[in-house]
């Protein structure tokens, strides 16, 4: 039922990395980052959870195929991976821990790119086997949140930034082959 390959491919989706700014800036301000972090990944993972439960059911109000979803998943997934490989930069400065709880939950960790994955791997290997590797790949994420809030001081958050540079690329590839493979069906049958 566990799949490492599905767990990575969701950790990765999730993008933790790009949330560490956003910690960062909370350590700045003197806020508890390990609230901060522990509340973002709870939330991030039961809006997750809740795409898993009724994302299909989207499916069959909307009379979209998987296919069809699989394409617009994929364009989500290649832009939130050009978005992170060109180094976005936003301004978040001066906000309220609540605020920067709801910003690294959604869209950082439970964005459209990651929500849309998880529906189209619902509807192919059902929710069960989606919820397992889900609840693995946010107790990496929940783990990595920890680490780093017990790291912060010493983290130089110009190295951070390259790495998740280089998962961005990840990202992007990974977008295009659900779009080939969406597209694939769609005009090939």
């Amino acid at each position: 039922m566990l799949d490492l390959d599905l767990i990575l491919k969701i950790f990765f989706l999730l993008s933790p990395l790009s949330s560490i700014p956003l910690l960062f800036l909370a350590y700045q301000q003197k806020m508890n980052v390990r609230r901060i972090a522990v509340h973002s990944a709870i939330l991030a993972l039961l809006i997750s959870f809740g795409f898993v439960v009724f994302g299909p059911l989207l499916f069959q109000v909307f009379g979209i195929s998987l296919d069809s979803f699989r394409v617009a998943g994929g364009v989500l997934v290649f832009l939130m991976g050009l978005s992170i490989a060109r180094d976005t930069e936003h301004n978040y400065s001066k906000m309220k821990a609540d605020n920067l709880i709801n910003m690294i939950a959604t869209p950082l960790l439970a964005g459209p790119a990651i929500l849309s994955f998880l529906i189209i791997k619902t509807a192919e290997l059902g929710s069960i086997p989606v919820i397992a590797n889900l609840l693995c790949a946010f107790a990496l994420v929940a783990s990595l949140f920890l680490l780093l809030a017990y790291l912060i001081k010493h983290i130089n958050l110009s190295y951070v930034m390259f790495v998740n540079r280089l998962f961005g690329l990840f990202l992007g590839a990974m977008g295009i082959e659900l779009m080939a493979a969406g597209l694939k069906v769609l005009f090939f049958g």
